[in-house]
C-alpha cells in the first residue's frame, strides 16, 4: 500500500493490512478535505481577482494544487508507467477506488499476489502517482522473484526494494538516510538492489496468465532485460 504522510507517496504490500479496510459496496468515497479546502480558497482568491489582471496566473497555480484527480486521468497516467516499464508484464491490472484509510495512496497484496495494483481517488501530482506505480510494480517484481521463501531480497526490506525499484526505473532518487520510516532507499542500498535483481535471471509470474520471462536492472540494462 503506499503511505501519504503529507504529499509523499510511500507504499505497503500487506493484504492482511488492506482487510481491515473492507468496504460495502454502497460505500460513498469521501472528497479529501484539502480538495475541499483549495477549491473554496481558490473560489475566493479569482473572485477577488478578477478586476486585477492577474486571473490567469493565479488560475494556472488553482490548477496545480489539484493537478490530477479524476480517476479516469489517474489510470491513464498509471497505466501509462506500466505500458513503459520492462516489468509491466507484472502487473494483471490497475483499479482506482476510495481508500478509507487516509494516509493510504496505494496497494498491491501478497497472500496470494494478484498483480493488481490499487491507487487512491485523491489529487495527485501526476509523479507522484508515476513513482507510486514503479513501487508497487517493485512489489510485483520482489513477489514473482522470491516467492514466499524466509530469506528474501538479500536482505533488503520490503519498502526499501520497492523505493530502490522506483529509483532505478528514474521515478525517485536515493536518500541520504534512513530518516525515521521504512521507506527508502540509500546509495548503498541501490547498488544491493541492482546487484540482486542482476542474479536473478528469469522470474515467473503465479498470477494472472502465468509467465516468465528474464529481467535485469533496468538502469543498468537500459530496457530492464538481460542480454538484449
Amino acid at each position: 500500500m503506499s503511505y501519504l504522510p503529507g504529499n509523499t507517496n510511500q507504499s505497503y504490500a500487506d493484504d492482511e493490512f488492506w482487510a481491515a479496510f473492507d468496504v460495502d459496496d454502497d460505500y460513498v468515497p469521501r472528497t479529501p478535505w484539502y480538495r475541499k479546502t483549495a477549491r473554496v480558497i481558490a473560489a475566493l482568491v479569482i473572485a477577488g481577482l478578477v478586476a486585477t489582471g492577474a486571473l490567469i496566473p493565479w488560475g494556472e497555480l488553482v490548477d496545480r494544487l489539484d493537478n490530477v484527480s479524476d480517476p479516469g486521468e489517474i489510470l491513464l497516467v498509471a497505466e501509462e508507467v506500466v505500458a513503459e516499464s520492462p516489468y509491466g508484464w507484472l502487473v494483471t491490472e490497475v483499479r482506482v477506488r476510495d481508500i478509507p484509510d487516509s494516509t493510504t495512496g496505494g496497494f498491491v497484496v501478497s497472500n496470494p499476489a494478484d498483480g493488481v495494483i490499487t491507487l487512491d481517488r485523491i489529487g495527485w501530482e501526476a509523479e507522484d502517482i508515476r513513482s507510486t506505480t514503479a513501487h508497487e510494480i517493485g512489489h510485483l517484481l520482489d513477489f514473482a522473484a522470491y516467492g514466499n521463501q524466509a530469506e528474501r531480497r538479500d536482505g533488503l526490506g520490503s519498502e526499501a526494494w520497492a523505493e530502490c525499484a522506483a529509483v532505478d526505473a528514474g521515478f525517485r532518487t536515493t536518500d541520504s538516510g534512513f530518516g525515521d520510516t521504512a521507506y527508502h532507499c540509500t546509495d548503498t542500498e541501490l547498488e544491493q538492489y541492482q546487484f540482486s535483481v542482476s542474479l536473478l535471471g528469469e522470474v515467473c509470474k503465479t498470477w494472472g496468465n502465468l509467465a516468465c520471462e528474464t529481467v535485469a536492472p533496468i538502469s543498468a540494462a537500459g530496457d530492464g532485460r538481460a542480454g538484449e
